[in-house]
């Protein structure tokens, strides 16, 4: 086991679907109109994406994942680590806020 899945609260499901991102603490994601992530994997306490451009670490961001019933829930975190891949992409870790965890729970029992 890593240190990695050492640190996870919560067990990570594979997940694909797109969300709408922005950052709170920096411009950096705005200047990227209108940013969307790729989800990799998700838990209630965490996501891990795809973005096509770096992020900083410790940034505050906000996301907005597409409920099936067509609705947007907000959701908040801070990036935590972020790593290039082959593809040109990069790999975010994100941490989000415990007021999150309730509303990525209903996302994920939905979708599962």
């Amino acid at each position: 086991m890593s240190a990695e899945e050492d640190r996870r609260r919560a067990p990570r499901a594979p997940i694909a679907d797109t969300l709408f991102i922005q950052s709170i603490s920096s411009r950096q994601v705005s200047m990227v109109e209108p940013a969307t992530c790729s989800t990799v994997n998700a838990s209630t306490t965490g996501l891990q994406v795809e973005l096509d451009f770096d992020v900083l670490e410790a940034a505050e961001i906000a996301l907005w994942i597409n409920m099936d019933n067509g609705s947007r829930t907000l959701v908040s975190g801070i990036i935590r680590w972020s790593r290039p891949t082959e593809r040109d992409t990069h790999l975010v870790g994100i941490e989000l806020d415990e007021e999150s965890w309730p509303a990525v729970a209903a996302w994920l029992d939905a979708i599962h």
